[in-house]
């Protein structure tokens, strides 16, 4: 399990930083061009939205699985015993419904509405801009699984 979510980490982190490289440049030509050359390019902005929703929807992935994403730490910790269980089994299964149902199955359904839509300056279509929903919800629901699987394991070392 240790390998499985260094290789996810690893992937998404490199993907991230590509597209953070990639962002950074195109705002900084976008900056150039406006305010040097007085011709603002036209693609840098679409450029810099579709690659910030990608590293914010890559990042909340990875924040699942570096255990370092929103969460209600403050509910949580007031429990203590099986009740502290019980929560925790709660926060899982809705973690893993909303990835399933809001990010992947969600995330189909627009990304199928919107493939013959194309971005109005790249032309790119919206469909592939917006496939990093189910994209990211996989990458949280393997991560949760992982997760809690982690979480056993180490229950299970202080039970023997």
């Amino acid at each position: 399990m240790d390998k499985t979510r260094k290789v996810l980490d690893n992937f998404l982190l490199t993907l991230a930083s590509v597209l953070i490289l990639f962002l950074t440049i195109a705002t900084l030509w976008q900056v150039f061009t406006r305010f040097v050359i007085g011709d603002p390019s036209v693609i840098t902005e679409e450029v810099a939205r579709f690659s910030l929703i990608w590293i914010a929807m890559l990042g909340a992935a990875y924040g699942f699985g570096s255990g370092e994403h929103l969460s209600l730490d403050f509910i949580r910790e007031k429990f203590e015993g099986s009740i502290y269980k019980w929560v925790r089994i709660g926060i899982d299964v809705v973690v893993l419904l909303f990835a399933l149902f809001v990010l992947v199955l969600g995330g189909f359904t627009i990304v199928n509405a919107t493939l013959t839509e194309s971005s109005p300056i790249l032309g790119i279509s919206m469909g592939a801009i917006y496939s990093i929903l189910p994209v990211s919800g996989i990458f949280i629901i393997i991560y949760q699984v992982l997760n809690v699987l982690d979480r056993k394991r180490m229950e299970g070392r202080e039970q023997s």
